[in-house]
């Protein structure tokens, strides 16, 4: 049996177990009595509850948003790490989620399915990251969970949610991302991607359409510290064969001395532009963070500011290098990512809502 109710310009329709808003022949929403079943790989199975996040501001332009959860708090962040919204809602998402976050999806207001990734999930801890590519003109942020037969989502990606992405889980470089410049570089048994040699200025490149405001994430780690022992990425980088440098900008870390540099390389010399010290200990992971703006570099260690500098040589690249110096002091890198430098939609409080 259907029913159908007029509300002002809008017209809700009962059919069976389904509720669908409409307005102007145009679909807003529909719901489900006793849950979602649509979204993919729900394997008979439907979801429960959902978070709600109202946007208040609509994005004109996508961005990447981090929704993370604790043990008491739902809060999201932008790229640069700024709480945009947060509430004390944790503990109904810890009720129902799968142990394994298998139902965990993302959508709008319109029920589309969003790309995301998911970077964190401790189930026993109560703590999870979650990485929403939002689209512009988008009215919410929703995180679905609660179906204890989903599968695991095929729009969780990091291809599409970030900008560029690698953390290396497969056993060799992936060759349609990266090209070894010099060394000789392989991914380890944890999945990490090491230098295995003393090769002067090891370094790999990827294609990377380098021509905007981005967030860098590279996560590395000291193997082996001594004399001149760094490592680092370059940014802006317009690809030549250069045997020492190339062109673009350094941002480097000193395991010996705890230098943190920012580099103008140039046709095989360096220009120092800015520097100061932050120690990471031999063999801890540690995440270095770039942050290019308008010219501007920002060098952040585990999302403290330690230096910065404006320079204008370099305003777009083709690649991005990762870096490793000689005298076989290895490095470590876990991952590196890139975000769009976008933060374009303001939040309500976030909230927990039934389907």
């Amino acid at each position: 049996m259907v029913e159908v109710t007029k509300i002002g310009n809008k017209t809700l329709v009962m059919d069976g177990k389904i509720l669908s808003l409409f307005r102007k022949g145009s679909l807003l929403r529909q719901m489900y009595y006793g849950g979602y079943e649509d979204f993919d790989n729900a394997n008979g199975g439907v979801w429960k509850k959902y978070i709600n996040i109202p946007i208040t501001t609509i994005p004109s332009e996508y961005a990447q948003y981090l929704i993370e959860i604790d043990d008491t708090n739902v809060s999201v962040y932008n790229v640069e790490g700024t709480l945009k919204a947060q509430s004390a809602i944790a503990s109904e998402f810890w009720s129902l989620v799968r142990s394994d976050g298998f139902d965990i999806r993302a959508f709008d207001h319109l029920f589309n399915q969003l790309w995301f990734w998911v970077e964190m999930f401790d189930y026993t801890n109560k703590k999870a990251k979650i990485w929403v590519r939002l689209p512009e003109n988008s009215e919410e942020l929703n995180i679905a969970f609660g179906n204890e037969k989903a599968y695991e989502s095929s729009y969780k990606d990091s291809e599409n949610t970030f900008e560029f992405f690698d953390d290396f889980i497969t056993d060799t470089i992936a060759s349609g991302k990266w090209e070894v410049v010099a060394g000789t570089w392989n991914v380890d048994t944890d999945n990490s991607l090491i230098w295995n040699d003393d090769t002067e200025f090891a370094r790999i490149k990827s294609q990377f359409n380098d021509i905007g405001n981005f967030v860098y994430e590279l996560k590395l780690r000291h193997d082996e510290v001594g004399s001149y022992s760094w490592a680092g990425i370059e940014i802006k980088s317009p690809y030549t064969d250069y045997s020492t440098y190339d062109q673009g900008y350094m941002i480097i870390h000193y395991g010996d001395t705890g230098n943190v540099r920012i580099l103008r390389a140039d046709s095989g010399s360096i220009t120092e532009l800015a520097s100061a010290t932050k120690s990471i200990s031999q063999g801890v992971w540690f995440i270095l963070k770039v942050i290019y703006v308008d010219g501007t570099i920002k060098a952040y260690i585990n999302d403290e500011l330690i230096t910065q500098a404006t320079d204008n040589t370099y305003q777009s690249g083709e690649v991005i290098r990762i870096w490793n110096n000689d005298n076989a002091q290895k490095t470590s890198f876990d991952y590196i990512r890139v975000f769009k430098l976008a933060d374009p939609a303001t939040f309500d409080t976030p909230r927990i809502m039934e389907f």
